[in-house]
């Protein structure tokens, strides 16, 4: 099997989306009418559909909003073109972002398909089927597949060499200690000030924080949120929907507004040591706003002083979490939505 794919049992899932031509005969005009009425479709929205292999049943839905969450209705279509609803899958609760919803067939059985992965920073998937029971949809049942990880160095771009290389040192370990803080049950935070909190990541996890250096820290979230509010006058002061600008010094690689660029999502910053000399870390996943990738970023900055206006970059470093294996695969029965994005 391939962890690439979205869904990771392509030997034995095929979705009906590659089909067509099933889409396009009276059965599915009929259809789509009545699901169509059923979505609220406006003329402006991009609406899709499917029909289930071997049967008479369509699935309409449309995909909308920032979380690109994909709403759908499914109908029958009798044998005199008559066309009807029928209720949607047992739990079925709209699939986003990191999850889709097809018709299909799994080992050659017609099936309502949900796939994707675990959350949006990992490539351990998830494949949920409801099977068409020829008057209804079966309960859902669900195959899990865990992979095993590597932390590898992709890439680095550096402003200044000796702090580069000094960083370039520790920076998978960072990673993993970012990693193993996000996966704490109730992961720490601190107060900023007595309205808002910060992830409180620290590296090393059990290393000592001066207060100077918890003070130089706060004064950078600060200055982000003084950014973010200039930039969108009349924003909210919330510092978790604030984000430093990841350095590249220029270096503009692949789809830059993406891979090097930092999600909103468990940002965080923390004093780090190197060769002596403390500075401002930040660390998080690649990404636009609270959608996040697959890369995790670690920068290196100057401490911002009283009264700075800007962060001054001296390196930044790309850490890929690199899929080695199967771990473990589960098979679970009666399972609610897959996890949206997180």
């Amino acid at each position: 099997m391939g962890w690439q794919s979205a869904v990771a049992m392509k030997s034995w899932v095929q979705l009906a989306r590659s089909n067509a031509a099933d889409t396009h005969g009276p059965r599915a005009i009929a259809a789509q009418g009545v699901l169509r009425s059923a979505l609220a479709v406006s003329p402006a929205a991009f609406f899709s559909i499917e029909r289930l292999p071997g049967t008479p049943i369509f699935m309409g839905y449309v995909v909308e909003g920032t979380l690109h969450c994909q709403y759908a209705k499914f109908a029958q279509v009798d044998a005199d073109g008559t066309a009807h609803l029928l209720p949607n899958p047992e739990g079925y609760a709209g699939p986003c972002w990191n999850v889709q919803g097809d018709l299909g067939t799994v080992l050659g059985h017609p099936a309502y398909i949900e796939s994707g992965t675990l959350s949006q920073t990992t490539e351990d998937t998830q494949t949920r089927v409801w099977p068409w029971m020829g008057k209804g949809w079966g309960r859902a049942c669900a195959v899990q597949a865990r992979l095993n990880y590597t932390f590898q160095l992709a890439r680095q771009f550096c402003g200044d060499q000796a702090v580069c290389h000094a960083a370039r040192a520790i920076a998978v370990d960072v990673a993993r200690s970012y990693r193993q803080y996000l996966h704490l049950p109730e992961p720490p935070m601190r107060a900023v000030d007595p309205r808002n909190k910060v992830p409180d990541f620290t590296y090393p996890p059990n290393g000592v924080v001066t207060t100077a250096a918890t003070a130089a820290v706060d004064r950078a979230w600060r200055l982000l949120a003084r950014m973010e509010q200039a930039a969108y006058p009349g924003g909210g002061s919330d510092y978790t929907t604030v984000a430093s600008v990841f350095p590249t010094f220029g270096d503009h690689g692949d789809n830059p507004g993406w891979n090097y660029s930092y999600s909103y999502d468990a940002f965080a910053l923390f004093p780090v040591t190197l060769d002596g000399h403390t500075y401002l870390g930040a660390m998080g996943h690649n990404g636009v706003g609270w959608r996040a990738g697959l890369h995790t970023l670690f920068a290196v900055y100057a401490l911002p002083t009283e009264g700075q206006h800007d962060l001054v970059p001296l390196a930044g470093l790309v850490i890929d979490r690199v899929p080695t294996g199967l771990k473990g695969m589960a098979v679970l029965t009666g399972q609610a939505a897959l996890p949206r994005a997180h």
